[in-house]
C-alpha cells in the first residue's frame, strides 16, 4: 500500500556521492518518483561500465526501499558494507530494511552499529527511536526524535503527540466530513486505531503487505469484489496507526489531516479505487 508521506524518510543519497553526473541522473529519477526508470537507468549504467560500482549498488538499495522491496534492498546495503564496512548511509539503511521486516533484533544490532559511527546521520536517531517505540520506551524514543528534528529540521519533525481520546475525536470528525454516499460506505466497515502495526496482522497476511511503519491499512476483501467471492468473507476493517501518524505531523493541524487522508485513502481501497479514482473524487 503506497499513502503520501511514507511512514519512515526514505534514504537519501551520500553527499559525496552526488558529483558523479551519471548518480545525479539517477538521483533526479529518485526525486522524481520514477523508480522503475531509476532501476533502469542503473542497471544501464553497470552493463556499460558507468558509474562507480558501489554508488550504484547504494543506489539500487535506495530503489528497493522506495518500492517497498526490503529485503531486496538489504542484499545492497549489505554488498556496499563488504567494500566500505564504515558506509555511514548504508549502516543505517541496512538497518531500516531489517526494521520493516520485523527483524527487530537484528535491526538494534545494525542501528547500534550505524549509531557507533563518527559520522552517523541524524537519521539513524530516528530508526533506532521507531526501535524503541517498539519496545514500548516512549520517552527515550521522543528523545531521539527530537534530536533527528534538531540536526535536521527540513526533513524531520517533533511528533505531536494527543490523547487517544482526541485522536479518536479527529477521526470521528474525519469521517463526518465525508460526503454522504462514502459516510455511508464508511459506516459498514470498522475502523481499528492503534498505536503501531501489530506482529498478528504481519503474521496473519492481512490483505496488504503489513509494514511496521505505515500509517494506515485496508484489511478485507474490496466491495467491489464481494459478489463474485466464494466462501465467507471475514469482517473488513481499517486500522489506522496513531504513533506513526504522530510521527509525521510537525502541528496538530498537520496530524488532523494526515489522519483524513489516510482515512480516506484506506476507504478508497475499500470501495475498490485505484489511485487516480482517490484523487478524482476527493479521498486522497
Amino acid at each position: 500500500m503506497d499513502i503520501e508521506p511514507a511512514g519512515i524518510v526514505p534514504p537519501e543519497i551520500d553527499e559525496g556521492v552526488g558529483a558523479d553526473p551519471v548518480v545525479r541522473d539517477i538521483e533526479q529519477l529518485l526525486a522524481d518518483g520514477r523508480l522503475e526508470d531509476a532501476l533502469a537507468a542503473i542497471d544501464a549504467a553497470v552493463r556499460d561500465g558507468r558509474g562507480i560500482a558501489s554508488d550504484m549498488t547504494f543506489l539500487r538499495g535506495d530503489v528497493y526501499l522506495g518500492m517497498g522491496k526490503a529485503r531486496e534492498a538489504e542484499q545492497q546495503f549489505r554488498e556496499v558494507l563488504r567494500v566500505d564496512p564504515d558506509c555511514p548511509s548504508s549502516r543505517c539503511w541496512l538497518a531500516m530494511s531489517l526494521f520493516l521486516q520485523w527483524r527487530f533484533d537484528e535491526a538494534q544490532a545494525a542501528i547500534g552499529e550505524a549509531r557507533a559511527l563518527p559520522d552517523a546521520l541524524a537519521d539513524a536517531d530516528v530508526v533506532a527511536g521507531c526501535l524503541l517505540e517498539r519496545r514500548g520506551s516512549f520517552d527515550e524514543a521522543e528523545g531521539l526524535f527530537a534530536r533527528a528534528a534538531a540536526l535536521v529540521p527540513d526533513k524531520y519533525v517533533n511528533p505531536t503527540r494527543v490523547t487517544r481520546v482526541e485522536f479518536d475525536k479527529q477521526v470521528q470528525e474525519a469521517a463526518r466530513a465525508l460526503p454522504r454516499q462514502f459516510r455511508k460506505s464508511l459506516d459498514r466497515v470498522a475502523v481499528i486505531v492503534q498505536e503501531l502495526p501489530d506482529i498478528q496482522l504481519h503474521e496473519e497476511g492481512a490483505a496488504e503487505e503489513v509494514s511496521p511503519d505505515m500509517l494506515g491499512l485496508f484489511d478485507g476483501v474490496p466491495l467491489p469484489e464481494t459478489a463474485g467471492h466464494d466462501g465467507p468473507l471475514r469482517p473488513s476493517r481499517i486500522y489506522l496507526f496513531q504513533r506513526n501518524l504522530e510521527r509525521m505531523s510537525a502541528t496538530k493541524d498537520e496530524l488532523v489531516e494526515q489522519i483524513r487522508i489516510t482515512l480516506y485513502h484506506e476507504l478508497g481501497h475499500y470501495l475498490g479505487f485505484e489511485e487516480e479514482d482517490m484523487d478524482d473524487l476527493g479521498l486522497a
